[in-house]
């Protein structure tokens, strides 16, 4: 058994995925490890790079775009691993993450999900982690109600910039280290979802089980963020409405037709005149059984 199985999933981020691989095997020490490559249906010569440049890696072929949590679960069925972390493949590690993890959780056996401090390419700090907001909280931020009604605010701040070690909400799932015993017993990813929420709905229910999610700052990774194009930017504004959609339907378990139903469709509505295509499918992806 390894002590961790390092799992990727690529989609066409060949040169990104090359300098992940890369630092993966550089940084990583003193520890028993393997690394996972689950590619969904690349066009870019991935596979092919892979292959070549870093033979030792566990390469999985899909032949469609399964999306981050399916992808991850291809990994997942075939890992014989104590952990697994997982990697974006736009990150990069600045110190020897892995094993700085590892060995926290190791004296640490309540924690489920641990993750460390993501910064920038600049060296600033990046989104590191989460705080869930309860559905009435999204409402009234939403509406810009909080001030208004006397309601307590959430703090959004993801970056952790006084590198505190604490207990969150989640990870972002740009790196996240899970106990294997605790995966096994919340389940794998949640596959309705395609991208975005996924990691939060899983994190959800290890936390359901009885485990805790923290963030420890020791374990340092560069976490790309790069621009984007206007289709680009819209497709993830679109994935994201659907994963917080699925997230709240299934955390709260809310009736086809009901209030939480319209207030999600109310968040469409200017969307509508612009991408009216989009919005369309969205409310029949909405509209489906889960």
């Amino acid at each position: 058994m390894k002590d961790v199985s390092i799992v990727l999933v690529n989609y066409n981020t060949c040169d990104m995925t090359r300098d992940c691989l890369a630092s993966i095997f550089e940084k990583t020490q003193d520890i028993n490890f393997d690394v996972w490559v689950v590619d969904n249906a690349s066009k870019d010569n991935s596979c092919e790079m892979i292959k070549n440049e870093f033979p030792q890696v566990n390469l999985i072929e899909s032949k469609e775009n399964l999306g981050f949590g399916r992808g991850n679960n291809l990994a997942f069925k075939e890992i014989n691993a104590k952990y697994i972390f997982c990697l974006n493949t736009d990150t990069l590690l600045i110190n020897n993450a892995p094993k700085i993890l590892y060995d926290y959780m190791e004296a640490n056996p309540q924690i489920g999900i641990c993750g460390g401090n993501l910064y920038k390419k600049n060296g600033d700090h990046n989104e590191s982690f989460g705080q869930i907001e309860t559905f009435k909280e999204l409402v009234y931020r939403t509406y810009k109600l909080d001030k208004l009604l006397n309601q307590r605010k959430v703090k959004l701040d993801r970056n952790n910039t006084k590198d505190e070690v604490k207990q969150v909400d989640y990870i972002i799932g740009a790196d996240m280290m899970l106990r294997k015993e605790a995966l096994d017993k919340a389940g794998y990813f949640d596959e309705d979802f395609f991208f975005y929420y996924e990691e939060t709905e899983l994190q959800s229910r290890i936390r359901d089980v009885g485990y805790e999610i923290w963030i420890y700052p020791k374990s340092q990774i560069i976490h790309l963020t790069s621009g984007s194009s206007s289709k680009e930017r819209n497709i993830r504004k679109d994935l994201s409405i659907i994963g917080q959609f699925l997230f709240y339907k299934k955390r709260l378990k809310f009736k086809k037709i009901s209030f939480e139903q319209f207030f999600f469709m109310s968040k469409l509505i200017l969307r509508f005149f612009r991408y009216p295509k989009n919005v369309i499918n969205i409310w029949k992806y909405m509209m489906k059984d889960y």
